[in-house]
């Protein structure tokens, strides 16, 4: 039976027996809704079961830590994490386990950094953490970022990116650039990418990278604008200006951000120029207004961006 067929038998049924719409629509809602929830209770159990597995060997390897051999040790801590990967990988492949790949691979994301500063500490010499760290960085950013080019995970897009942002971070902090430098730029290239991937099906992870990358630049914005005396008037264009980029993109998440950049900016300048003088309850009254106004705003631009 082909569904225009199947349509058209139900309307006939419902014919007959006088069903309506309403009580079709509530028959189905509440099977849905069933199943829903089992769906939901088995997943919750899966997931503390997975909890309880790994909790229960990082404790049995924290109590015999000290008798391990160096091999034994990384195998430990880094094993996991390679099996955690490597089932990931085969549940994308296979349908019916394919929801079971996304924790998987957070639980890899997680277990192998660990694995690989074990590696380090216990066969590497010095004491350079910060070339350790960029180092295991950039191979695990390198190794999800692979693993998404073929399976097309938005976990793995998720973590690799994380880990190419801590390794090149690492990497301009040694190369001695400065930190309101680093934090501009790698907040203008992670907006980039949170609005390029906003564009995708990988869109569920855009809201994460628009929140780091709106605070970490506006942060460092901030750090700049601060030291220049008379000039720190400069930051309320730059908050408006976010909030208006934000409309563009179509993000409430930055929105947030920015508007609550804006509301902490006012308090600090409020604070900075009034604090003494006599009118300083009543610029506390104005900037009580000010912040109901821009928060009405926010509210409204909000729900402009929801419609869109």
């Amino acid at each position: 039976m082909s569904k225009k067929e199947a349509i058209d038998q139900i309307v006939k049924l419902s014919k007959e027996h006088n069903i309506t719409v309403d009580e079709i629509g509530a028959a189905l809602l509440g099977t849905s809704l069933k199943e829903k929830d089992g769906k939901w209770l088995t997943r919750l159990l899966g997931y503390l079961g997975g909890a309880f597995i790994f909790g229960g060997l990082a404790l049995l390897a924290a109590m015999i830590w000290d008798d391990l051999s160096s091999a034994a040790r990384v195998t430990i801590s880094y094993g996991p994490g390679l099996i955690s990967f490597i089932l990931g990988i085969m549940t994308v492949k296979d349908a019916r386990y394919e929801k079971a790949s996304t924790p998987l691979f957070i639980k890899s994301a997680f277990l192998l950094p660990t694995g690989m500063f074990v590696f380090l500490h216990e066969y590497a010499d010095g004491d350079d953490a910060q070339l350790a760290a960029m180092i295991v960085f950039g191979i695990l950013a390198l190794h999800f970022m692979l693993a998404f080019a073929s399976l097309r995970r938005a976990s793995l897009l998720f973590f690799g990116f994380l880990f190419w942002l801590s390794a090149l971070g690492i990497l301009m902090e040694r190369a001695n650039v400065p930190g309101e430098l680093i934090g501009l730029s790698m907040g203008i290239a992670t907006l980039v990418f949170a609005a390029r991937v906003d564009k995708t099906k990988n869109r569920a992870i855009s809201p994460f990278y628009y929140f780091i990358g709106g605070l970490g630049f506006l942060w460092a914005a901030f750090d700049i604008i601060e030291d220049i005396n008379g000039l720190d008037i400069l930051y309320l264009p730059v908050t408006i200006c976010m909030m208006l980029l934000s409309t563009r993109l179509h993000s409430r998440t930055l929105l947030l951000v920015s508007t609550f950049a804006l509301l902490g900016y006012l308090g600090y300048f409020t604070d900075q120029y009034f604090a003494d003088v006599v009118g300083w309850p009543v610029a506390l009254i104005f900037l009580g207004f000010l912040m109901i106004g821009i928060s009405a705003k926010a509210v409204k631009l909000g729900q402009k961006i929801k419609r869109k």
